[in-house]
């Protein structure tokens, strides 16, 4: 339930920041809350469409093999999530002054009002793509419902919190921690879904398990225990893993650390 709710609270962050902006660039133009509002409820829209769409396809797979299709889906939301992470790393500092020089070029008659919906509803678009398809990971997993429900909203009520608190100026001088904290977490998020896919992957018997357990730390620190447990939700660790989850792991994690740090240079 907190991976997913930080998850939803980060992606969530990203789109109140880029809807603040928009606003707050845009507020002397007559109109164009009309504009942002109607992206916003096609985004809703369409986020809701694709959650219901991922279950009929993940039905309509269902012959490939459910450990197949399980591991793709973690595999892929892993994915995503790193690549957002580099991609924000990269972006973050260029976002605001591009959403601004949109706004004045509208403001100036350059580009239509209509920009505004399509921007905000593709922003909305992208950022639930990720949440879609990272809950969705966890609902075949094994997750109770509920806990997902949970953490999406829990998520989404921080998000928006925190997104209104650094428009309106309250939480400007901490604005680049919430950053800097989540995306560590993101990125050991993305490396314990990693090994969890290549989990599936090795019961389809697709990925040799290279030692099954290759190590067991169960007796030292069992995953059920209240530490265990901590680890597991915010570094992904797993007592028993399989060799070929331990690769996984850590290829995902020197992948994305090396990433972030050629991000921030250019």
């Amino acid at each position: 339930m907190l991976q997913i709710a930080i998850v939803v609270f980060r992606e969530i962050l990203e789109v109140s920041l880029i809807v603040g902006i928009l606003t707050a660039a845009t507020k002397d133009i007559s109109g164009r809350a009309k504009w942002i509002w109607s992206g916003l409820g096609l985004g809703v829209a369409a986020s809701l469409l694709l959650a219901i769409s991922t279950d009929k396809i993940s039905e309509s797979l269902d012959g490939m093999g459910q450990e197949f299709f399980n591991g793709l889906i973690l595999l892929a939301a892993a994915t995503m999530i790193g690549w957002t992470v580099l991609w924000m790393q990269k972006h973050a500092k260029s976002i605001s002054s591009e959403l601004k020089r949109l706004s004045h070029s509208i403001r100036d008659g350059k580009k239509p009002l209509y920009i505004l919906l399509v921007v905000v509803f593709l922003s909305v678009l992208r950022e639930s793509a990720e949440i879609v398809l990272f809950t969705y990971s966890y609902f075949i997993s094994g997750t109770p419902f509920n806990e997902i429900i949970f953490g999406l909203i829990v998520g989404l009520f921080f998000g928006i919190s925190c997104g209104a608190a650094l428009y309106f100026g309250m939480l400007k001088a901490f604005g680049k921690y919430f950053f800097s904290v989540t995306t560590w977490i993101l990125i050991f998020l993305s490396a314990g879904i990693s090994a969890a896919g290549i989990g599936f992957w090795i019961n389809a018997g697709i990925v040799p398990a290279l030692g099954n357990p290759a190590l067991d730390l169960s007796h030292i620190l069992s995953q059920q225990s209240f530490f265990g447990k901590f680890l597991h939700i915010f570094f992904g660790y797993i007592d028993q893993p399989a060799g070929s989850q331990l690769v996984a792991y850590f290829v995902t994690l020197l992948v994305l650390i090396l990433g972030l740090k050629v991000a921030k240079k250019l």
